[in-house]
């Protein structure tokens, strides 16, 4: 969320629908016990008149059963698709939320209601611009899965192949844009307070925001899908839905059906044919070579979205959330893994810090000792006695509490790593994961150090260091000839205004007000001594009476505004 300039509240609400959304949203907020919210970002003034006030009244200790987080998580699923997407995001971010939220937030990934089928199949023959038993002998009106964004209907293709449809639910585009829209001017409100400011709520919700966008288009999804089929379609142990890209668009996803039993439905039997070993070892062979050969990885791979056929082939599917490995970041990951083979603790330690960046400025040193301190507790225990997931838990505790940041695409390895490690360790208890990982990772850094990969390094880094040498005379004489013209611009921000020009904007209205009031009183002063219109009890005037009542409606309304300001 880019600003440039100042933008009004204006710009955000549009349309009657926008603001009425805007109204809809903060009501909720407020439903919520999270009226002290409302009114301490000054947006209480868009609710109704009212209910202006009547929402300051709801406090803390009417909610005493349920949470904070809780609460949070009830706000999403009654404001509904846009918001749920957040909370599912959110659920996969625990460096940027505590893990009480991501556990609630976890929650929205279940139980979203489906929408109508036969409005299903009017999206796909929309999108197919043809009826749909053009394209399927079959079509199951009973949906597979629903989620806040789509859901997932079985069919057969005219030739009798398998497959599931996954359609975006009608209308989602335009509302999600819309509360985007609502979201970024709230945010901006929010960032003017110190309280709030140390949360970062614009890079939360720049994070948020690009997640969303990338989950939203199923053409993305497609293409991803069908580049894990093309890197593994000659593995033994794995196979990817392909994709029928006559079937696909931005709002319809057609792919291959695969088995029925999910990885964790595996592990709940108590028979099973499958060799389990040789599924863990699978597992995280198929996961290496996502992370660090691949370059892009399944950054969602809950037992759900694992498959395991008769014969104990893995298959993977849901590409809707892929993580990304630039050569940097595989870099560092590759590193730390060898310091924690190496049980090198401290550079361990220093490669995390160096991949973070600071939201605030931080204590590096209290950032290190904290991180050093919390993971050698687990220094000495066998690997595979070790809570993984606790440590990144603890770990992230900690990243919050300094105000640093981790890039996305780091989080969502170090989620989708752990995940895999839960399943392997369900699977195969005695797994040794170092000596897996190990020469994998001794292999791959060999690689970066060759010869080989240097000079390439080096070609690419010569050639970045060449065009920006070329483009500094060119952008000096830019700016030169700006200056010459007389069109050379300095933008000056002032920081703290904000608070001042609402301070401005309060008084003048007040004395407006109070001009009003007197000027009120006056009139019907006046028309009280000349017995203006219809009277009452011995040419008392009914107008004169009235415009009294209006002026002391207006000076109460005026003093209880200044008493509750607390500025006399």
């Amino acid at each position: 969320m880019k600003e440039k300039g100042s933008y009004s509240f204006l710009s955000y609400v549009r349309t009657p629908r926008r603001l009425y959304r805007l109204t809809q949203i903060l009501q909720v907020l407020a439903k919520q016990g999270f009226g002290h919210m409302v009114f301490n970002l000054k947006l209480h003034t868009y609710l109704p008149v009212g209910r202006r006030f009547v929402e300051k009244l709801v406090v803390e200790e009417h909610f005493e059963e349920e949470t904070l987080p809780q609460r949070l998580v009830n706000v999403c699923q009654e404001l509904g698709p846009t918001f749920v997407k957040f909370g599912q995001i959110l659920s996969t971010r625990p460096d940027i939320v505590p893990e009480s939220y991501v556990k609630e937030f976890s929650r929205l990934q279940k139980g979203v209601k489906p929408f109508d089928s036969e409005e299903a199949k009017k999206v796909i023959e929309s999108e197919l611009k043809a009826p749909i038993d053009k394209f399927f002998s079959f079509f199951d009106d009973e949906p597979a899965a629903s989620g806040s964004v789509a859901q997932v209907h079985n069919a057969r293709l005219m030739d009798g192949t398998e497959v599931v449809v996954k359609v975006k639910r009608p209308g989602i585009d335009k509302l999600i844009k819309s509360d985007l829209d609502l979201l970024s001017f709230i945010v901006k409100q929010a960032e003017k307070f110190e309280e709030i400011k140390t949360f970062n709520p614009v890079m939360v919700y720049d994070e948020l925001f690009r997640a969303m966008k990338s989950e939203l288009d199923f053409i993305t999804e497609a293409s991803y899908t069908a580049k894990f089929h093309q890197r593994f379609k000659d593995w033994q142990g794995v196979r990817i839905p392909c994709v029928f890209w006559n079937l696909c668009t931005s709002n319809v996803l057609t792919i291959e059906r695969l088995s029925d039993l999910s990885i964790g439905e595996m592990l709940e039997l108590e028979e099973c044919a499958q060799d389990k070993k040789e599924i863990a070892a699978n597992l995280i062979t198929i996961f290496l070579e996502q992370y660090f050969s691949l370059g892009f990885f399944h950054a969602d791979p809950h037992p759900g979205n694992i498959l395991v056929s008769e014969d104990g082939v893995l298959e993977l599917v849901d590409f809707g959330i892929v993580g990304y490995m630039s050569d940097e970041l595989r870099h560092q990951i590759l590193a730390s893994m060898l310091a924690l083979s190496l049980r090198d603790l401290e550079l361990f330690v220093d490669i995390l810090i160096n991949i973070g960046k600071r939201a605030h400025p931080y204590e590096k040193d209290g950032l290190r000792f904290a991180l050093i301190e919390m993971i050698g507790k687990f220094y000495g225990i066998p690997i595979n006695k070790i809570d993984i997931k606790r440590a990144f838990v603890d770990s992230m505790k900690i990243i919050r509490e300094y105000s640093m940041v981790l890039p996305r695409d780091f989080v969502l390895f170090s989620k989708s790593f752990i995940t895999i490690m839960g399943l392997i360790r369900q699977l195969d208890p005695e797994f040794d994961i170092i000596t897996m990982i190990k020469p994998a990772t001794k292999k791959l850094i060999r690689e970066r150090v060759s010869p080989g990969h240097l000079k390439r390094s080096l070609t690419g880094s010569s050639w970045h260091v060449i065009n920006y040498l070329r483009q500094i005379p060119k952008d000096a004489g830019d700016i030169l000839k700006k200056g010459l013209d007389g069109n050379l611009e300095l933008g000056i921000k002032h920081l703290g205004l904000s608070d001042l020009f609402h301070v401005v904007d309060k008084a003048s209205n007040r004395l407006s007000l109070s001009i009003t009031l007197g000027c009120i009183v006056v009139a019907s002063s006046l028309v009280m001594m000349a017995k203006v219109g219809p009277t009452i009890a011995k040419d008392i005037s009914i107008l004169g009476v009235f415009g009294y009542f209006i002026a002391m409606s207006m000076g109460l309304w005026l003093a209880y505004g200044i008493l509750r300001s607390g500025r006399l």
